[in-house]
């Protein structure tokens, strides 16, 4: 191919744009591409000036540029601004170049040009980008510089992990916490960091980690609190949670630790303080009350009319303090969020008549009729007997005291699906709507002549709602002025048999009680109980199995007639496994005729047909479990432990008045001196002694076998955890706190201990 062709085939095929002009820049030629840039077709761009496509937004100074590089070079590269046939605007990337002829005059001029408008607005939006991206980096720098001041200026340490557990943020506080320098924390992993924790808290579960879903961190929020191991010791509250993205997912998990020593140590503060009040006040005042009793009892004899008024008022103003003493020490439980709730199953029409009873002397005294309207099938339920009490005395109270005399009072209860409700209904003075959330308030009172007469300290309703609503139940009053005021409160109801965990076992026998018919489980249950027995229940043969492998169980009660397995098979897997054979196992049936050879197969201890002969019943269990009595030898002796002498004094004389053999110690030395000498058939035991507490008495009991068995009756004027009652139990055992009625309460306590 000729060099001519060749030239003219590249210029009809190249992908950049061709203009050939002559010396006066008119255009003698375009190539194809030049008309796909310019929409003009070649027809139409021959003999025009090259400036036709000119947009007017070049800049001067570039053309003047063109033509010094083509004049003086005889070549110039730039950018201009064109404009299409259409309007629309191009970006022209030109490469010219001036072509001369033999005598060195201009010939033509070629220029190749490239439309590089999509790359211009590339770089445009590049620009734009990278100035957006600046400022976000600016704006990130001083959010980060912000968050990192603000992270340093907080008290607690703070951690977070991503989500391979390598700590990624860790705060100034934290290398105080952890013992190692905070620069030093950020890069670690978790289990790494969890071995400085470990030297630097008692707690080995500081900085938990175990893989969540998909290998993640672990999805839940925990708190919890370590101690350090220094002296004395700082306690902190540990919160840990999951941190997640916009999006929901988890990308790593946040350590908190919060320095609540100062916390800590007020609450023990107040702790202390509150357990000093209880016994500094609860105790001589048991003593006044106790006192006053007797006195009022006739120990001392006859006594006059007037005498015997002025005591009268005496006892009654002394249960005025102790009742308010016992609300300030409620309130401050409250408060403190320790006020604890002791669950079991109780009948309310039991304790509705409990409560009438003992408010039945005010409303003599005022003559105010209480009526009480509560049905035989109300369900039983799951509540603390004394604060169930407390909440109707204290309901009853109120309405036998701001009614007018000779009114009546009205108790009424029934049941919904969701649980059991009570109702104490007076006719006094009502209460505005305005109040009816406010009353419920500590301290306060309705403003009316009614209050102004009666007086109280505005804290008996606060006390009802906290204990209420600790019970998982509401309180609330329906009243209008001159109508009288009902309050109402709802309990919820004892859950079914199946439904009941299991109770652990916290001291004395254990007796598993099996029958399919519930009442008759509650009824033996509570039978075991009053001779101190812990009773657990089933319904059923494959509960009773499984709950003799996995508690220890002293004896099994068993009825053979029940639906899913018989008891002869129930009693046949229970010696056939290693775990329960040694288990001795009473039948108590309605249907035992025949089944004496299966029964004598299968080792049972003891047989008790129904209807149940209760002595018969007890007599077996307590020969079985090792809890035969001695032969009665004269009057039980009874051992009172307390270090006030006026206690001591009262608790004997209400004793020996009901025919009681008393002694008494000062201290736990001199009371396990005495044991050991009198071998006493119960003990009486305060807790707050000198020389050797309670707590510490009842501990070397448990070191000697006959000791452990020795019937003990707790009288403090401590309020008692769960915890601190577990330790306080030796054979049968009840706690009581020493209060306005201890006349009554230690002899009903002492019988119970001792039948």
């Amino acid at each position: 191919m000729e060099l001519a062709g060749l030239l003219q085939d590249v210029f009809a095929s190249s992908l950049d744009g061709v203009v050939i002009a002559n010396c006066d820049t008119v255009i003698q030629d375009i190539n194809p591409a030049y008309e796909a840039i310019t929409g003009y077709t070649r027809q139409e761009m021959i003999g025009q000036k090259t400036n036709v496509l000119k947009s007017g937004l070049t800049p001067d100074e570039t053309f003047v540029e063109m033509w010094d590089g083509l004049n003086c070079r005889g070549h110039w590269v730039g950018e201009v601004i064109n404009r299409r046939k259409d309007g629309s605007l191009w970006h022209s990337y030109l490469s010219i170049t001036r072509v001369d002829d033999e005598a060195g005059s201009v010939a033509a001029y070629v220029a190749i040009i490239r439309d590089i408008t999509k790359r211009k607005l590339m770089e445009s939006q590049l620009r734009l980008n990278l100035a957006q991206i600046e400022v976000a980096q600016e704006q990130a720098v001083a959010t980060v510089g912000r968050l990192q001041a603000i992270l340093e200026s907080i008290g607690e340490a703070i951690i977070m992990a991503d989500i391979r557990g390598v700590c990624v943020v860790a705060n100034r506080k934290t290398g105080e916490v952890l013992g190692i320098p905070a620069d030093e924390v950020a890069g670690r992993t978790i289990h790494e960091l969890r071995a400085a924790a470990h030297r630097a808290f008692r707690s080995e579960g500081a900085l938990a980690w175990a893989p969540g879903p998909a290998g993640g961190p672990p999805v839940e929020i925990g708190t919890a609190v370590v101690e350090t191991r220094t002296e004395p010791p700082r306690v902190f509250h540990e919160f840990s949670a999951p941190v997640q993205n916009d999006e929901g997912a988890i990308i790593g998990r946040i350590y908190v630790y919060r320095d609540v020593t100062s916390e800590t140590e007020v609450d023990r503060m107040k702790t202390d303080f509150i357990a000093t009040v209880s016994h500094e006040l609860r105790t001589p005042m048991t003593s006044i009350k106790g006192s006053l009793g007797l006195v009022l009892g006739g120990v001392a004899g006859p006594l006059p009319e007037d005498v015997r008024e002025l005591l009268s008022i005496a006892m009654n103003n002394t249960d005025r303090l102790v009742r308010l003493i016992n609300d300030i020490l409620d309130v401050s439980r409250i408060e403190a969020g320790k006020l604890e709730i002791r669950r079991q199953t109780l009948s309310v029409a039991d304790s509705v008549m409990r409560a009438v009873r003992e408010m039945q002397g005010y409303a003599d005294q005022r003559a105010i009729t209480m009526t009480t309207v509560v049905p035989d099938d109300l369900p039983r339920v799951l509540a603390d007997a004394d604060r169930l009490q407390q909440v109707l005395v204290n309901l009853l109270s109120n309405a036998i005291k701001f009614s007018d005399e000779g009114s009546t009072v009205t108790l009424t209860a029934g049941h919904e699906p969701a649980g059991v409700w009570v109702r104490v209904e007076d006719t006094g003075p009502g209460i505005d709507e305005s109040q009816h959330s406010a009353i419920f308030e500590k301290f306060h009172r309705v403003d009316n002549a009614s209050s102004r007469r009666t007086g109280g300290s505005g804290l008996g309703l606060a006390i009802c709602k906290a204990i209420v609503e600790e019970h998982g139940g509401q309180i609330w009053v329906e009243s209008e002025v001159g109508k009288g005021s009902a309050f109402t409160f709802t309990l919820r109801a004892e859950p079914s048999l199946a439904e009941v965990a299991v109770p652990p076992v916290v001291g004395g026998k254990t007796v598993l009680v099996v029958d399919d018919d519930p009442d008759i489980v509650r009824l033996i249950g509570l039978s075991l109980e009053q001779e101190g027995f812990q009773a657990i229940g089933a319904t059923s043969g494959d509960q009773a199995l499984a709950i003799a492998r996995s508690r220890r169980i002293d004896a099994i009660t068993l009825d053979l007639m029940m639906p899913d397995l018989h008891g002869l098979e129930v009693a046949r897997r229970l010696k056939a496994d290693p775990a329960t054979r040694t288990i001795p196992v009473v039948v108590i049936s309605a249907y035992t005729e025949g089944a004496d050879r299966d029964m004598l197969t299968v080792g049972v201890s003891g047989v008790i047909s129904k209807p149940i002969d209760e002595g018969q019943m007890l007599s077996i269990i307590r020969s079985i479990v090792g809890e035969t009595r001695a032969d009665d030898k004269g009057p039980p002796s009874i051992l009172v432990i307390d270090d006030d002498p006026d206690v001591r004094r009262i608790v004997r004389v209400i004793l020996e008045r009901r025919g009681y053999v008393t002694y008494a110690a000062a201290d736990g030395q001199e009371a396990y001196r005495m044991i050991m000498e009198q071998r006493p058939d119960l003990l009486i035991l305060d807790l707050l002694m000198p020389n050797m507490d309670g707590f510490q008495l009842v501990r070397l009991l448990r070191q000697r076998r006959w000791t452990q068995r020795i019937p003990l009756l707790v009288l403090t004027a401590l309020d008692l955890t769960e915890g601190e009652r577990t330790l306080l139990t030796l054979g049968p055992t009840r706690h009581l706190t020493k209060g306005p009625r201890i006349q009554e309460e230690v002899v009903a306590r002492v019988k119970d201990l001792l039948r």
